[in-house]
Protein backbone atom coordinates (compact mmCIF):
# COMPACT_ATOMS: atom_id res chain seq x y z
CA UNK A 1 0.00 0.00 0.00
CA UNK A 2 1.56 3.26 -1.15
CA UNK A 3 0.46 6.91 -1.43
CA UNK A 4 -2.77 5.94 -3.24
CA UNK A 5 -3.86 4.11 -0.11
CA UNK A 6 -5.25 7.30 1.44
CA UNK A 7 -8.05 7.11 -1.12
CA UNK A 8 -9.13 3.66 0.08
CA UNK A 9 -8.71 3.34 3.83
CA UNK A 10 -11.22 5.87 5.19
CA UNK A 11 -14.02 3.48 6.00
CA UNK A 12 -11.95 0.53 7.23
CA UNK A 13 -10.09 1.55 10.35
CA UNK A 14 -9.95 0.01 13.79
CA UNK A 15 -11.02 1.91 16.89
CA UNK A 16 -7.72 3.07 18.33
CA UNK A 17 -7.07 5.51 21.19
CA UNK A 18 -6.12 8.93 19.86
CA UNK A 19 -4.66 11.97 21.50
CA UNK A 20 -7.04 14.88 22.00
CA UNK A 21 -6.97 17.30 19.11
CA UNK A 22 -5.95 20.92 19.59
CA UNK A 23 -8.16 23.26 17.52
CA UNK A 24 -6.19 24.80 14.67
CA UNK A 25 -6.76 27.93 12.61
CA UNK A 26 -8.92 27.34 9.53
CA UNK A 27 -7.14 26.77 6.24
CA UNK A 28 -8.82 27.60 2.93
CA UNK A 29 -8.78 25.13 0.03
CA UNK A 30 -9.91 25.40 -3.59
CA UNK A 31 -10.11 21.83 -4.94
CA UNK A 32 -11.04 21.19 -8.54
CA UNK A 33 -14.65 20.67 -9.60
CA UNK A 34 -15.51 19.47 -13.10
CA UNK A 35 -18.84 19.99 -14.91
CA UNK A 36 -19.93 17.54 -17.63
CA UNK A 37 -22.80 18.46 -19.94
CA UNK A 38 -25.25 15.80 -21.14
CA UNK A 39 -28.35 15.88 -23.32
CA UNK A 40 -30.73 16.67 -20.47
CA UNK A 41 -28.44 16.36 -17.48
CA UNK A 42 -25.42 17.79 -15.75
CA UNK A 43 -22.80 15.74 -13.93
CA UNK A 44 -20.45 17.37 -11.43
CA UNK A 45 -17.23 15.43 -10.80
CA UNK A 46 -15.51 16.04 -7.49
CA UNK A 47 -12.33 14.33 -6.33
CA UNK A 48 -12.28 13.19 -2.74
CA UNK A 49 -9.51 12.71 -0.26
CA UNK A 50 -10.98 10.39 2.32
CA UNK A 51 -8.95 11.72 5.28
CA UNK A 52 -8.61 15.48 5.83
CA UNK A 53 -7.69 17.85 8.67
CA UNK A 54 -10.78 19.14 10.51
CA UNK A 55 -9.65 22.76 10.07
CA UNK A 56 -9.42 22.56 6.26
CA UNK A 57 -12.25 24.61 4.73
CA UNK A 58 -12.83 23.15 1.25
CA UNK A 59 -16.54 23.87 0.79
CA UNK A 60 -16.58 27.07 -1.24
CA UNK A 61 -19.46 28.58 -3.23
CA UNK A 62 -18.88 26.33 -6.27
CA UNK A 63 -19.06 23.13 -4.26
CA UNK A 64 -21.98 24.27 -2.11
CA UNK A 65 -23.88 25.18 -5.29
CA UNK A 66 -23.18 21.72 -6.74
CA UNK A 67 -24.38 20.06 -3.53
CA UNK A 68 -27.57 22.13 -3.49
CA UNK A 69 -28.20 21.56 -7.20
CA UNK A 70 -27.71 17.80 -7.07
CA UNK A 71 -30.81 15.72 -7.63
CA UNK A 72 -28.80 12.53 -7.11
CA UNK A 73 -25.58 11.91 -5.17
CA UNK A 74 -23.16 9.28 -6.49
CA UNK A 75 -20.24 7.77 -4.53
CA UNK A 76 -17.73 4.97 -5.00
CA UNK A 77 -19.38 2.79 -2.37
CA UNK A 78 -21.31 3.00 0.88
CA UNK A 79 -19.23 3.94 3.93
CA UNK A 80 -20.70 1.37 6.26
CA UNK A 81 -18.74 0.88 9.47
CA UNK A 82 -20.86 -2.11 10.49
CA UNK A 83 -20.10 -3.88 7.22
CA UNK A 84 -16.42 -3.00 7.60
CA UNK A 85 -16.36 -4.44 11.12
CA UNK A 86 -18.02 -7.65 9.95
CA UNK A 87 -15.65 -7.93 6.97
CA UNK A 88 -12.60 -7.53 9.19
CA UNK A 89 -14.00 -10.09 11.61
CA UNK A 90 -14.51 -12.56 8.76
CA UNK A 91 -11.45 -11.82 6.63
CA UNK A 92 -8.98 -9.89 8.77
CA UNK A 93 -7.30 -12.62 10.81
CA UNK A 94 -4.66 -15.19 9.98
CA UNK A 95 -5.50 -18.90 10.23
CA UNK A 96 -5.42 -20.24 13.79
CA UNK A 97 -1.89 -20.76 15.04
CA UNK A 98 -0.23 -18.43 12.52
CA UNK A 99 1.84 -15.42 13.54
CA UNK A 100 2.30 -12.43 11.24
CA UNK A 101 5.84 -11.90 12.49
CA UNK A 102 6.74 -15.55 11.90
CA UNK A 103 5.54 -15.31 8.28
CA UNK A 104 8.02 -12.53 7.55
CA UNK A 105 11.74 -12.81 6.77
CA UNK A 106 14.17 -11.25 9.24
CA UNK A 107 14.48 -7.91 7.42
CA UNK A 108 10.71 -7.51 7.18
CA UNK A 109 10.35 -8.41 10.87
CA UNK A 110 12.70 -5.54 11.69
CA UNK A 111 10.72 -3.20 9.44
CA UNK A 112 7.46 -4.23 11.11
CA UNK A 113 8.85 -3.55 14.57
CA UNK A 114 10.23 -0.17 13.52
CA UNK A 115 7.03 0.85 11.73
CA UNK A 116 4.86 -0.09 14.69
CA UNK A 117 7.16 1.79 17.04
CA UNK A 118 7.07 4.85 14.75
CA UNK A 119 3.31 5.19 15.27
CA UNK A 120 3.39 3.92 18.87
CA UNK A 121 1.36 0.75 18.28
CA UNK A 122 2.03 -2.49 20.20
CA UNK A 123 3.23 -5.02 17.65
CA UNK A 124 1.86 -8.01 19.56
CA UNK A 125 -1.69 -6.62 19.36
CA UNK A 126 -1.72 -7.21 15.61
CA UNK A 127 0.31 -10.41 15.35
CA UNK A 128 -2.73 -12.50 14.41
CA UNK A 129 -4.03 -10.02 11.85
CA UNK A 130 -3.66 -10.40 8.11
CA UNK A 131 -1.11 -8.11 6.45
CA UNK A 132 -3.73 -5.98 4.69
CA UNK A 133 -5.35 -5.10 8.02
CA UNK A 134 -2.02 -4.03 9.51
CA UNK A 135 -1.34 -1.91 6.43
CA UNK A 136 -4.67 -0.14 6.85
CA UNK A 137 -4.05 0.42 10.57
CA UNK A 138 -0.57 1.84 9.99
CA UNK A 139 -1.74 4.17 7.21
CA UNK A 140 -4.75 5.38 9.16
CA UNK A 141 -2.89 5.98 12.44
CA UNK A 142 -0.16 7.90 10.63
CA UNK A 143 -2.80 9.98 8.86
CA UNK A 144 -4.52 10.84 12.12
CA UNK A 145 -1.18 11.73 13.69
CA UNK A 146 -0.63 14.23 10.87
CA UNK A 147 -3.97 15.83 11.73
CA UNK A 148 -6.18 14.13 9.14
CA UNK A 149 -9.34 12.23 10.00
CA UNK A 150 -11.87 10.03 8.16
CA UNK A 151 -14.60 12.00 9.93
CA UNK A 152 -13.48 15.14 8.06
CA UNK A 153 -13.10 13.45 4.69
CA UNK A 154 -14.99 14.62 1.63
CA UNK A 155 -17.09 11.45 1.34
CA UNK A 156 -18.35 11.53 4.91
CA UNK A 157 -19.18 15.23 4.66
CA UNK A 158 -21.09 15.05 1.38
CA UNK A 159 -22.83 11.83 2.41
CA UNK A 160 -24.16 13.74 5.42
CA UNK A 161 -25.51 16.39 3.06
CA UNK A 162 -27.13 13.73 0.92
CA UNK A 163 -28.78 12.13 3.95
CA UNK A 164 -30.03 15.51 5.22
CA UNK A 165 -31.52 16.33 1.82
CA UNK A 166 -33.25 12.93 1.55
CA UNK A 167 -32.24 12.85 -2.13
CA UNK A 168 -31.37 9.61 -3.97
CA UNK A 169 -27.91 8.12 -3.47
CA UNK A 170 -26.15 5.71 -5.83
CA UNK A 171 -22.89 3.78 -5.67
CA UNK A 172 -20.50 2.88 -8.48
CA UNK A 173 -19.19 -0.22 -6.69
CA UNK A 174 -20.39 -2.68 -4.11
CA UNK A 175 -18.79 -2.80 -0.68
CA UNK A 176 -17.38 -6.24 -1.56
CA UNK A 177 -15.73 -4.89 -4.71
CA UNK A 178 -14.11 -2.08 -2.75
CA UNK A 179 -12.87 -4.40 -0.02
CA UNK A 180 -11.34 -6.76 -2.58
CA UNK A 181 -8.94 -3.94 -3.48
CA UNK A 182 -7.57 -3.97 0.06
CA UNK A 183 -7.68 -7.69 0.82
CA UNK A 184 -5.93 -9.72 -1.91
CA UNK A 185 -7.19 -13.25 -2.48
CA UNK A 186 -3.64 -14.58 -2.98
CA UNK A 187 -1.85 -14.90 0.42
CA UNK A 188 1.60 -15.02 -1.20
CA UNK A 189 0.92 -11.79 -3.11
CA UNK A 190 -0.51 -10.18 0.00
CA UNK A 191 2.63 -11.01 1.99
CA UNK A 192 4.97 -9.81 -0.78
CA UNK A 193 3.07 -6.53 -1.06
CA UNK A 194 3.14 -6.14 2.71
CA UNK A 195 6.91 -6.58 2.85
CA UNK A 196 7.37 -3.81 0.29
CA UNK A 197 4.91 -1.62 2.20
CA UNK A 198 6.80 -2.11 5.48
CA UNK A 199 10.10 -1.22 3.84
CA UNK A 200 8.77 2.09 2.49
CA UNK A 201 6.37 3.10 5.26
CA UNK A 202 8.67 5.26 7.36
CA UNK A 203 10.06 7.05 4.30
CA UNK A 204 6.62 8.17 3.13
CA UNK A 205 5.55 10.03 6.25
CA UNK A 206 5.29 13.44 4.54
CA UNK A 207 3.22 12.27 1.56
CA UNK A 208 -0.28 12.79 2.94
CA UNK A 209 0.26 16.47 3.90
CA UNK A 210 1.76 17.03 0.43
CA UNK A 211 -1.20 15.29 -1.22
CA UNK A 212 -3.64 17.43 0.76
CA UNK A 213 -1.77 20.62 -0.22
CA UNK A 214 -1.85 19.70 -3.91
CA UNK A 215 -5.55 18.76 -3.76
CA UNK A 216 -6.35 21.96 -1.87
CA UNK A 217 -4.63 24.04 -4.53
CA UNK A 218 -6.31 22.21 -7.41
CA UNK A 219 -2.85 21.27 -8.71
CA UNK A 220 -3.67 18.18 -10.77
CA UNK A 221 -0.14 17.65 -12.08
CA UNK A 222 1.37 17.69 -8.59
CA UNK A 223 -1.39 15.46 -7.26
CA UNK A 224 -0.75 12.94 -10.04
CA UNK A 225 2.96 12.84 -9.26
CA UNK A 226 2.30 12.25 -5.58
CA UNK A 227 -0.41 9.60 -5.93
CA UNK A 228 0.29 7.71 -9.15
CA UNK A 229 4.10 7.49 -8.99
CA UNK A 230 4.00 4.50 -6.67
CA UNK A 231 2.08 2.53 -9.31
CA UNK A 232 4.43 3.39 -12.18
CA UNK A 233 6.37 0.17 -11.72
CA UNK A 234 3.25 -1.89 -11.14
CA UNK A 235 1.13 -1.66 -14.30
CA UNK A 236 -1.00 -4.63 -13.25
CA UNK A 237 -1.76 -2.92 -9.95
CA UNK A 238 -2.62 0.35 -11.66
CA UNK A 239 -4.91 -1.48 -14.07
CA UNK A 240 -6.76 -3.19 -11.22
CA UNK A 241 -6.91 -0.20 -8.88
CA UNK A 242 -7.50 2.65 -11.31
CA UNK A 243 -7.85 2.06 -15.03
CA UNK A 244 -10.35 -0.81 -14.99
CA UNK A 245 -12.50 0.95 -12.43
CA UNK A 246 -12.44 4.26 -14.33
CA UNK A 247 -13.64 2.52 -17.48
CA UNK A 248 -16.42 0.74 -15.57
CA UNK A 249 -17.55 4.00 -13.97
CA UNK A 250 -17.63 5.75 -17.34
CA UNK A 251 -20.41 3.40 -18.43
CA UNK A 252 -22.57 4.48 -15.48
CA UNK A 253 -21.76 8.17 -15.90
CA UNK A 254 -22.46 8.04 -19.64
CA UNK A 255 -25.91 6.64 -18.87
CA UNK A 256 -26.59 9.62 -16.61
CA UNK A 257 -25.52 11.97 -19.41
CA UNK A 258 -27.29 10.26 -22.30
CA UNK A 259 -30.40 8.66 -20.86
CA UNK A 260 -31.36 10.57 -17.72
CA UNK A 261 -32.27 14.11 -16.77
CA UNK A 262 -31.31 16.17 -13.74
CA UNK A 263 -28.13 17.00 -11.89
CA UNK A 264 -25.73 14.40 -10.49
CA UNK A 265 -22.87 15.03 -8.07
CA UNK A 266 -20.31 12.23 -8.51
CA UNK A 267 -17.73 12.08 -5.71
CA UNK A 268 -14.86 9.60 -6.13
CA UNK A 269 -11.24 9.34 -5.03
CA UNK A 270 -9.32 12.26 -6.50
CA UNK A 271 -6.73 10.10 -8.26
CA UNK A 272 -9.49 8.68 -10.51
CA UNK A 273 -9.89 12.12 -12.08
CA UNK A 274 -6.22 12.64 -12.97
CA UNK A 275 -4.38 12.51 -16.28
CA UNK A 276 -5.11 10.98 -19.67
CA UNK A 277 -6.79 7.93 -18.16
CA UNK A 278 -8.83 9.84 -15.61
CA UNK A 279 -12.61 10.07 -15.74
CA UNK A 280 -12.75 13.66 -17.15
CA UNK A 281 -10.31 12.76 -19.94
CA UNK A 282 -12.20 9.56 -20.79
CA UNK A 283 -15.45 11.51 -21.01
CA UNK A 284 -13.83 14.06 -23.33
CA UNK A 285 -12.61 11.21 -25.50
CA UNK A 286 -16.24 10.12 -25.84
CA UNK A 287 -17.19 13.58 -27.05
CA UNK A 288 -18.72 15.08 -23.93
CA UNK A 289 -18.16 18.74 -23.06
CA UNK A 290 -16.25 18.83 -19.76
CA UNK A 291 -15.55 22.13 -18.00
CA UNK A 292 -12.42 21.98 -15.87
CA UNK A 293 -8.70 21.23 -16.26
Amino acid sequence: MKSWAVFLVAFVFLALPCAAETPAAPLKAHPTLWTVHGKNSTVYLFGSIHLLPPNLVWRDERIDNAIRAADTFVFETALDSDMATKFIAAHGSLPAGQSLKALLPDAAQEDLAADMAAVKLPEERFDTRRPWVVSVVLETVRATESGASPASGVDVTIMADAAASAKPVRYLETFEQQMALLAPADPALELKTFEAFLKDFRNEGDELPAIIRAWSAGDQDKLAKLTLHSLAEDPAGRKRLIDDRNKAWITSIAHMLDSESGTFLVTVGALHLLGHDGVPALLRQRGYKVDGP
